[in-house]
């Protein structure tokens, strides 16, 4: 049996987002409005634990606390009115400065995509400047959005008054929210972050993995050149969760394929040989599934008898065949239900009479990339998904 698990298990979380953003708008939230009506204060030094109101613009600040009673996170909360297209939806803003992702911009309310998203063409829009940023889910109805030049967004806040957050991955753009955001709140951020030993640029609690590398947004169509790699696009590489991500392009200069994939080395010596899990979202079959043994030598286009488990359940709705002496291609007879059993991270068995068992995990973040690349591409997860 081969298992590969133990060699990549490590990398199943590094998704985890250590922003405790729930908890601080349980402890905020009722308080906003009841900042509008104190009186305007003198900057004080951020406390553990204690909240501080800013009259002006309605914002609370709290350094909160994690269960070791250290500050995980410096938090500034105010409510606002969301919607590209005047919808005017209501939110809560949050600026955060957190052991998680370092700086984070977020936004809470119901109208939120529900399905896990890992942007890394998103983008943060302060005034006129614009700051290319990765966006992701954190919970339920939260989406959060780090910047790339952190340092860069934190200044341009202090004279900006308006903040766009736009992600087409995740399906969402605020329009030109207005900040209203005094100086003194800024200042109080600013100084819980350093006071409490925060970067800004990236995560330093040990849980929370790497923030993938924003990107700016990829052009709807590129030069379409094959390489001897492969198609268009397959030489540009992002990592995410340690899996190789790329955009593939089409004779036309579109993207047609969401790619990731990840290879393993096993065993050594003359016994020596590579496995590799392939995920990918494609116009013309929708989320599909390849492995590679470099052991195997099978005639192509073979079908195999095997069974499918995700996360110790069975996975039947499948079927499965040789793409070439060493690739097996699996094919789900519905591209969401595939995606709804990986979910955000799982381990993942095959096996096939005459083939060594294959267990691999798929971490955390690998479908919520692939989910946000198809949907800023125009690529469903079934293959008729976008005809409907």
């Amino acid at each position: 049996m081969t298992n590969i698990a133990g060699q990549a298990m490590a990398l199943a979380n590094t998704w985890i987002r250590i922003l405790m953003i729930g908890a601080a708008l349980a402890a905020l939230l009722g308080l906003t409005g009841a900042a509008s009506r104190s009186e305007a204060a003198a900057p004080e030094r951020p406390v553990a634990g204690k909240t501080v109101h800013f009259p002006d613009g309605y914002w609370s600040g709290l350094p909160e606390t994690g269960p070791d009673k250290k500050v995980r996170q410096c938090v500034l909360v105010a409510k606002r009115s969301r919607g590209a297209a005047g919808e005017g939806i209501e939110t809560v803003l949050s600026l955060i400065v957190g052991r998680g992702s370092g700086l984070a911009l977020a936004i809470s309310d119901n109208k939120m995509p529900p399905e896990r998203i890992l942007d890394d063409q998103a983008e943060v829009v302060v005034g006129d400047r614009a700051f290319p940023a990765t966006a992701f889910t954190v919970r339920a109805g939260t989406l959060a959005v780090h910047p790339g030049d952190a340092a860069g967004v934190l200044s341009a806040l202090e004279k900006a008054t308006t903040l766009r957050l736009h992600s087409d991955g995740a399906g969402v753009d605020t329009g030109a929210m207005s900040l209203d955001l005094p100086g003194e709140a800024l200042n109080w951020l600013k100084q819980c972050g350093k006071q409490f030993d925060i970067a800004l640029d990236r995560p330093t609690d040990p849980k929370a993995g790497d923030v993938p590398a924003p990107r700016p947004r990829s052009p709807e169509i590129a030069p379409a050149q094959s390489t001897a790699a492969g198609p268009p696009g397959i030489e540009d590489k992002q990592k995410i969760s340690g899996w190789d991500a790329s955009e593939l392009r089409s004779g036309d200069g579109k993207i047609a394929v969401c790619f990731i994939r990840q290879h393993y080395r096993v065993g050594s010596g003359a016994g020596a040989h590579v496995i590799g899990t392939f995920l990918m979202v494609s116009r013309v079959k929708g989320l599909t599934m390849m492995l590679k043994d470099s052991s195997l030598n099978l005639p192509e286009g073979q079908p195999l008898e095997a069974s499918l488990a995700i996360d110790k359940k069975p996975f039947a709705a499948f079927s499965s065949h040789m793409l070439g002496g060493d690739e097996i291609g699996i094919f789900p007879q519905h591209g969401l239900a595939l995606a709804d059993a990986l979910g955000d991270g799982a381990p993942v068995t095959f096996d096939a009479p005459k083939i060594e068992k294959l267990e691999f995990p798929v971490p955390g973040g690998v479908l919520p990339w692939l989910r946000a690349c198809a949907r800023r591409s125009g690529i469903g997860f079934e293959p008729d998904e976008m005809k409907q």
